[in-house]
């Protein structure tokens, strides 16, 4: 997603400042569409550094719209206000299971939300915690993006970044712990 900026060239500053943000944006929706795709962001720097030589086209204007609406779905989620404990115990529960929702691969939230429902045995660890498979995805992903943009100074002083859920901002404010401790769930390798 973010080696669509190999195309620095032919884009002005504030192009590239936008894609560059949407990219940094769509790694974190990977974050909550792969669910421990945090995992996969070393992985994925490494396959774009591979992949410079030959970099990609560059996303039309209708898949730059399709994912701005996801962006912008994801910023405005309303995350449960037991969020963080209950998809902690839910990651918990995953990794003990050995099940792991795929990597993102440039999906859109709704293809996401089908492959993470096509996982075999993800059904009932989700529904055994009051999570949907689109409640899993929207939450995670609404949940990194938050995390993300609010820990990146450049981020919110760019004037790109969507509006976030301000409950879901004071919620992860307020919970640095826990907010903490998800993250690093999250990162786990399955048992």
């Amino acid at each position: 997603m973010s080696n669509w900026t190999y195309r620095r060239a032919s884009l002005n500053k504030r192009t590239r400042a936008g894609l560059r943000l949407t990219g940094s944006l769509l790694v974190a929706v990977g974050v909550g569409s792969g669910a421990f795709a945090l995992r996969a962001a070393p992985a994925l720097a490494q396959d774009t550094q591979s992949q410079a030589a030959t970099p990609p086209a560059q996303p039309s204007a209708a898949e730059m719209a399709a994912m701005r609406r996801d962006v912008e779905t994801a910023a405005r989620y309303p995350l449960p206000k037991d969020f963080i404990p209950r998809m902690y115990a839910t990651v918990q529960s995953l990794r003990a299971n050995g099940l792991q929702p795929p990597p993102p691969d440039r999906l859109s939230l709704d293809a996401t939300i089908a492959r993470v429902s096509a996982v075999p045995g993800i059904q009932p660890v989700l529904s055994a915690h009051g999570f949907t498979p689109r409640d899993f995805v929207l939450g995670l992903t609404a949940f990194g993006m938050t995390v993300a943009i609010t820990s990146n100074q450049e981020a919110q002083a760019s004037g790109q970044a969507p509006k976030l859920n301000p409950a879901n901002v004071a919620m992860i404010r307020a919970n640095p712990e826990g907010t903490q401790a998800l993250m690093q769930e999250m990162n786990s390798q399955p048992q």
